[in-house]
């Protein structure tokens, strides 16, 4: 079983992998993450997009729940990314980036 952290969860890209995860078998979500000052932050990701209680909440430090997954899939901006993908590397987890623009 693959385990995934999702940053940018609470976003519209990211919110959707985090439905993706939910409907995959073989992988599933270990992690939620969102900005400082982000609405859902220590709401459930599940109930905050609709999906249903997941036990998972929403953080905002990735460093604080890395050792929980596997993969980073990062859908935030550019400037967030190169963050993540500092603490990724450096806790030697894959990471997968996405952007819309």
């Amino acid at each position: 079983m693959i385990r995934a952290i999702v940053t940018g969860a609470g976003g519209r890209m990211g919110g959707r992998i985090v439905t993706l995860i939910a409907e995959t078998d073989g992988i599933e979500l270990a992690g939620a993450v969102e900005r400082k000052g982000h609405p859902l932050i220590g709401k459930d990701v599940g109930e905050g997009l609709g999906l249903g209680r997941t036990g998972i909440p929403i953080g905002d430090d990735l460093a604080g729940c890395i050792e929980k997954g596997d993969v980073v899939i990062d859908f935030t901006a550019h400037e967030v990314s190169a963050a993540h993908l500092e603490i990724a590397a450096a806790k030697g987890r894959a990471i997968v980036i996405g952007s819309t623009g």
